[in-house]
């Protein structure tokens, strides 16, 4: 089982301090980085926005994110057997066809609002979550909304896709006025929490039904961590309140069935 954490809303934040984050979240999870990459444009190119993954030292990283070449880059830990990588940190601008978002996937982390609270801590962003997946590839993929990867009963992942900048130019409504799903930890902020459900706002609500825990960080930030038994439940309520981008519908209570 996989870790996987976003952040989007992530413009303020520059490439040193997005680098030295990367770092500080390595080493409290005990990971080390074996290699680096970024994307870079291939001059000239059969055509437009061609590039292709520069994979170097962190040392090299460090020196063009010093001299300001790159804005955008990954960092990898890898392990025999652990395909593709068995972490990563990886920050995405609008360039080469992205949004700005930042990402990291470790194997699963027992205490996923110990890191969030951390992240909060060192730079700005609108929005966050946490979440397992089964595989370090999905936990990547989920994390910029690709390759269909789902990990709440009742979501469509097309919908988050379409809600992103870049070459979908979408309204981005996850920085203020709605929630891409509900997960076990969750980093929001006052527009978001000011948001009426049945009702009332939805801290109210939170507080009102005991939907999971809220505390308060800083750059206007709040941590809202969630219990795995209650998961299904608070995206069902919110999802039928107009709250949730990939709600698809349907009763998310309800264990999927699978095929033999």
């Amino acid at each position: 089982m996989y870790t996987g954490i976003a952040l989007y809303g992530t413009e303020q934040v520059s490439p040193a301090s997005a680098l030295a984050l990367g770092m500080t979240l390595f080493k409290h999870a005990a990971l080390e980085v074996s290699s680096c990459g970024w994307n870079q444009y291939v001059q000239p190119g059969d055509h437009p926005g061609d590039h292709d993954l520069i994979e170097s030292t962190l040392d090299a990283l460090r020196e063009k994110v010093a001299a300001q070449q790159i804005n955008a880059f990954r960092l990898y830990s890898e392990k025999p057997g652990a395909l593709p990588w068995s972490a990563s940190f990886g920050v995405s601008t609008a360039e080469f066809g992205q949004f700005h978002h930042i990402d990291m996937q470790l194997p699963a982390c027992g205490d996923m609002a110990a890191l969030l609270r951390m992240v909060a801590c060192e730079i700005h962003f609108d929005y966050g979550i946490a979440y397992h997946c089964d595989t370090v590839s999905k936990a990547y993929y989920y994390a910029a909304g690709e390759n269909l990867v789902s990990v709440c009963g009742c979501e469509n992942p097309v919908l988050f896709k379409r809600e992103t900048p870049g070459r979908f130019r979408g309204a981005e409504r996850y920085r203020r006025s709605m929630l891409r799903m509900i997960y076990p930890v969750n980093v929001v902020n006052r527009h978001h929490l000011a948001q009426p459900v049945m009702g009332m706002p939805l801290q109210t609500w939170i507080a009102t039904t005991g939907a999971g825990d809220i505390e308060h960080l800083q750059n206007d930030l709040w941590l809202w961590t969630v219990s795995d038994a209650r998961i299904a439940e608070v995206n069902q309520t919110l999802g039928e309140a107009g709250l949730l981008i990939a709600w698809k519908g349907g009763d998310a209570t309800k264990t999927r069935k699978r095929l033999p």
